[in-house]
């Protein structure tokens, strides 16, 4: 969401957010609970990165990020037509694949020179064609084997496009077109929406341009984590009407800490929010999720920008100290990452569908259990856990404190993050001696 109109953006989300809010307040009960069981990806979790630099690699690694997502500038790679340069790609993608990171890199935009008045218009006519082919075709070819994944454009169906759809149908499915042919094995991943812009999508399948496309991204920016997975739930059935069944990765998701959009939380907010949002989209089948982004633009002590707020998207500030929420980050990457999320576990006795329990089952017998409480009034349970190494984690400050297989906990919108050991839990679906499982018991209101 780089470099955006900031009014014309605030006004536009505030009128659509409204509309949501009217809607969503006559719905019945959401659950971040998905009702089958899925398999989160060893590599779910990714991230927008800062400087990319060693110190930079070295806390990535603390978080726990495998997926780096960067823009390769058309307009910095061919500032002149016809003069190449790439040395500092160069070096991102150098130091990244030594880091043993993936890097998903964008294709976009525009540059000055395109249109002979020295200035970006974020559009490619039909007759620049050929010449942003010839961009795809240099980047692609230099870097085959050491890019992960391609993505074509950002948020077309925002202000990053400002031509004709048609033309951007066409760009997608020529540039998609011509990846294939350079690099037969690249995935390749189109759409990037910014949310779920029901009749682009419908246009962009009709007009053939996801004929080769691997995976369908999007960005569900919203102002809580509950709208933002109903937004993947909207893609989801979205795509699966126009007969889709590949990956989808979300390629952009996160909040604002200051400024002025209307999805600015506090920070105190960020911890839950990151969790429960990264939580159900994983649980709902998102393959990858990239948060946006590790660092602000200021640091902690520096002036505030009060209407800014793209300075404060980041779990970190630029000198690496964390925010609020890169605790809850570096947790949920250590113990969901490589799961299989289990729905039909924990048992619940007596608890009310406000009360959420997302239960992942590790490698090697490790078991984390994700719980809160969306109603309004704290909910007291009882958690009732086999095995060994009974830990609860602060998801502010990532600090552990271990009890003894039960616990008592008042919960509230603030989730509790529960890891143990255990070995012989039956298959999902199958059904094991009661005191082998889990089990969630509610003792008072």
């Amino acid at each position: 969401m780089r470099k955006k109109a900031k009014t014309f953006y605030a006004f536009i989300v505030f009128i659509d957010l409204f509309c949501l809010i009217v809607f969503f307040s006559s719905c019945a009960h959401f659950s971040y609970a998905a009702p089958e069981p899925q398999k989160i990806s060893a590599e779910y979790f990714g991230i927008i990165p800062n400087a990319s630099d060693e110190r930079e690699f070295a806390y990535l690694d603390a978080l726990g990020i495998t997926w780096l997502r960067d823009t390769f500038y058309w307009s910095s790679i061919e500032r002149e037509m016809g003069t190449w340069t790439f040395s500092a790609y160069d070096t991102f993608v150098e130091e990244s694949n030594a880091a043993g990171k993936k890097i998903l890199a964008i294709l976009a935009y525009d540059t000055a020179w395109l249109y002979g008045e020295d200035k970006r218009r974020s559009y490619i006519t039909q007759e620049k064609l050929p010449l942003y082919l010839r961009y795809v075709e240099e980047v692609v070819t230099r870097y085959k084997g050491k890019i992960a994944a391609w993505e074509i454009w950002n948020e077309p169906n925002w202000i990053f496009w400002k031509g004709a759809r048609e033309d951007f149908y066409e760009l997608s499915r020529a540039a998609a077109e011509k990846i294939r042919e350079l690099d037969p094995d690249a995935v390749i991943v189109a759409g990037s929406f910014n949310r779920v812009p029901v009749k682009f999508i419908r246009e962009m399948f009709a007009a053939g341009a996801m004929e080769n496309v691997d995976v369908v991204s999007f960005h569900p920016y919203d102002i809580n984590p509950r709208f933002s997975v109903q937004l993947y739930d909207k893609i989801e059935k979205l795509l699966s009407e126009l007969d889709y069944s590949g990956r989808i990765w979300v390629t952009e998701v996160g909040y604002p800490t200051g400024g002025f959009y209307p999805t600015k939380i506090p920070e105190s907010g960020l911890p839950k929010f990151l969790v429960k949002t990264m939580t159900g989209l994983a649980v709902r089948g998102a393959e990858i999720s990239f948060w946006y982004k590790l660092c602000d633009r200021y640091n902690r002590d520096d002036p505030r920008d009060l209407f800014d707020s793209e300075r404060y998207f980041g779990i970190a500030y630029p000198d690496y100290s964390p925010k609020k929420g890169a605790a809850s980050y570096a947790l949920c990457a250590r113990y969901l990452a490589g799961t299989e999320y289990r729905p039909d576990l924990p048992l619940r006795k007596n608890l009310p569908k406000m009360a959420e329990t997302l239960y992942f089952r590790g490698e090697n017998g490790e078991n984390t259990l994700i719980l809160w409480n969306n109603g309004e009034a704290p909910l007291s349970v009882r958690a009732v856990l086999p095995g060994t190494g009974h830990t609860i984690h602060d998801i502010v400050s990532g600090e552990g404190k271990s009890f003894d297989r039960e616990i008592k906990l008042s919960l509230n919108g603030d989730p509790k993050f529960l890891t143990w050991k255990s070995s012989g839990l039956p298959p999902a679906g199958e059904k094991g001696a009661a005191d082998e499982m889990p089990k969630v018991i509610r003792i008072g209101p």
